[in-house]
């Protein structure tokens, strides 16, 4: 190898890894989910057939429910709160696939059924 040239990094980004990131800090920044479902459709092609193409689909999938949540919690705010409940039990249910995800993840294993609507 010449002098000029990179040597090739072993490894590399985890784009997963770093879509989880991106999921974790919505709480914050409350728009960031949005980078990460991108990359989680982004590295779709690039995970198929390995541990985790499975969590890609499970990011996806959990971002599609938790704006759909949303939307209806948010037109149930009128009905005497009813809406902020809704939304209660959404925080809830996305911070518990995104901490079960991020722990399989962490463990080098698939999830067992991402296109689970609960929690997998």
């Amino acid at each position: 190898m010449s002098d000029n040239q990179i040597a090739p990094q072993s490894g590399g980004t985890d784009m997963t890894l770093i879509a989880y990131i991106c999921y974790a800090a919505a709480f914050i920044t409350g728009i960031t989910a949005i980078v990460g479902v991108v990359i989680a459709y982004m590295d779709r092609d690039a995970t198929r057939g390995t541990w985790k193409e499975s969590h890609n689909t499970w990011l996806i999938r959990t971002f599609w429910l938790g704006v759909a949540g949303s939307v209806i919690g948010m037109l149930l705010i009128p009905l005497l709160g009813l809406g902020f409940l809704v939304l209660l039990g959404l925080a809830i249910w996305y911070i518990v696939r995104l901490v079960k995800g991020w722990m399989a993840f962490d463990k080098k294993q698939p999830i067992a059924k991402p296109d689970d609507l609960l929690f997998g």
